[in-house]
């Protein structure tokens, strides 16, 4: 009866471990390659006053929702970076912006498993802006040649497709 009794409270405690164990660890699901994210420039972004190099911050625009569950809530936050600026000139050139998306950064609405970032890409590749071209007005018009261009600009909050560029293991934003 006494060995019943300690084989009986060996299987519940380690019943009870193994229990507690993955009770305490947190579901995880993954973010695969290719799923689509709306996010947008938390700042106006003009080849006017960006210079390339220059980091953006970027926001998720919607909760991203896989199987009925939140993974990424609206607002999280991430960088992009521009890869070029050709600012507007006189005699009409107008101004271009190419920019590309970075990660957003875990904590920020979401935690990834390995506590690292979501990397993005647009869905064409760089962001790219250009402004309007007046070069009709500057062979019209004598003074042409000190008419500018329009500048490239991508307004704040204007939402931006992104993709997810590899997997990721993540914590929904409820866990």
């Amino acid at each position: 009866m006494r060995i019943k009794y300690q084989s009986l409270m060996t299987i519940v405690t380690t019943l009870l471990v193994l229990t507690l164990m993955f009770g305490v660890s947190q579901a995880q699901i993954k973010l695969q390659k290719g799923t689509e994210i709306s996010v947008a420039f938390k700042q106006d972004v003009s080849s006017k006053y960006l210079a390339p190099g220059q980091e953006i911050p970027i926001a998720v625009t919607e909760d991203v929702i896989i199987g009925g569950v939140v993974l990424i809530k609206a607002g999280a936050e991430g960088k992009a970076m521009v890869k070029s600026v050709e600012p507007a000139g006189k005699g009409g050139k107008p101004g271009t912006i190419s920019v590309e998306l970075g990660e957003l950064e875990s904590g920020s609405g979401f935690k990834s498993l390995e506590d690292k970032g979501i990397k993005l890409e647009g869905i064409d590749g760089a962001i790219e802006a250009k402004g309007k071209g007046k070069k009709t007005l500057s062979y019209i018009f004598i003074f042409g040649l000190f008419i500018k261009g329009g500048e490239g600009l991508i307004l704040a909050d204007t939402p931006i497709k992104a993709i997810v560029k590899e997997d990721v293991f993540i914590i929904p934003a409820g866990g």
